[in-house]
């Protein structure tokens, strides 16, 4: 019986060990985006922690973008907006960070921390998320004039490290 118990022990431990050298258990940053209407929720992997809000001005109507990174704490932390026109609720001077004019387009440079973003969606100003190159309009994830709350959270991933290995030859 003592036997039994010992070889299915080491087996375990064998299987542990074979299974730990090709994955790994990593901490990936996510973007959660709430419905809080219908009450459903969207995760959208967000690996290298930076993803951008953008809209079309309301009154310029022109595109701005608001560039975000996520922080170790999960806090939402607008680093820089960009527009092209200056106009009516867009700001135009170093007040409210550094003001740049970069060949035509103007940057605000700054650091804010939200712990998450409120947005009622509408079809007008084409409210999205850009992610690692990867467009998502709002509203897929909401009804026109519904509240989209965006906040950050972790998961926990298993990941094959022989396929990573193997991408690098």
């Amino acid at each position: 019986m003592k036997l039994r118990l010992e070889i299915f022990i080491f087996l375990i431990i064998f299987c542990m060990a074979i299974f730990f050298s090709n994955y790994r258990i990593v901490k990936e940053k996510t973007l959660i985006l709430e419905d809080e209407q219908q009450k459903t929720v969207t995760v959208i992997a967000v690996p290298d922690r930076r993803f951008a809000l953008n809209f079309i001005h309301s009154v310029q109507k022109t595109p701005v973008h608001e560039f975000f990174l996520i922080s170790n704490d999960n806090k939402l932390i607008l680093e820089k907006t960009t527009y092209h026109s200056l106009g009516v609720g867009l700001p135009f001077s170093d007040e409210n960070g550094e003001f740049l004019n970069e060949e035509g387009e103007f940057v605000l440079n700054m650091h804010r921390e939200f712990e998450s973003i409120p947005i009622r969606v509408s079809p007008i100003p084409q409210h999205s998320i850009t992610v690692g190159g990867k467009d998502y309009p709002l509203l897929d994830f909401v009804e026109p004039e519904g509240l989209l709350t965006i906040r950050a959270k972790d998961r926990l991933l298993i990941k094959n490290t022989l396929h990573k290995e193997r991408e690098n030859e």
